[in-house]
């Protein structure tokens, strides 16, 4: 379900990406995050959604996030963990089940800058984010 595009598509900030990667989510992806032990109703109950000030119930940050980190993981790593070193992020948006995830990512040396948006709103989810690679992924 990943797809990795090389098309050097131009991109925010940054100028023009390394790597891009749509991640698709489900509409029934929160109510498999409550897995996790998060289980305020605001990710699975519309009433409650709407009394917090949203249109709809938002997937849970644990899931966009780790998302985001499995793109990282596919692109540069080989699908191998021991190849991550670490993540750093900032929530930036909410993102609503269902939505597909586009992860751009620039490679700087064994550290990869990115930014994930919504690909139905174009919103940033997750900006002012790294992750450090261990010194054998591919360049």
């Amino acid at each position: 379900n990943y797809r990795i595009r090389s098309s050097r598509r131009y991109c925010d900030f940054f100028g023009v990406c390394d790597s891009r990667v749509e991640i698709p989510t489900s509409k029934t992806q929160a109510h498999i995050y409550r897995l996790s032990g998060d289980y305020n109703p605001l990710h699975i109950q519309q009433d409650f959604a709407m009394m917090s000030g949203f249109k709809e119930p938002i997937l849970h940050g644990l899931c966009s996030y780790g998302m985001t980190a499995r793109a990282v993981l596919k692109q540069y790593c080989d699908n191998d963990p021991k190849q991550f070193r670490m993540i750093k992020a900032r929530f930036a948006k909410p993102v609503i089940p269902g939505d597909t995830l586009v992860v751009e990512m620039w490679k700087e040396g064994d550290k990869v800058i990115l930014q994930t948006k919504s690909k139905s709103s174009g919103a940033v989810c997750i900006n002012n984010a790294y992750v450090m690679l261990n010194p054998k992924s591919k360049m």
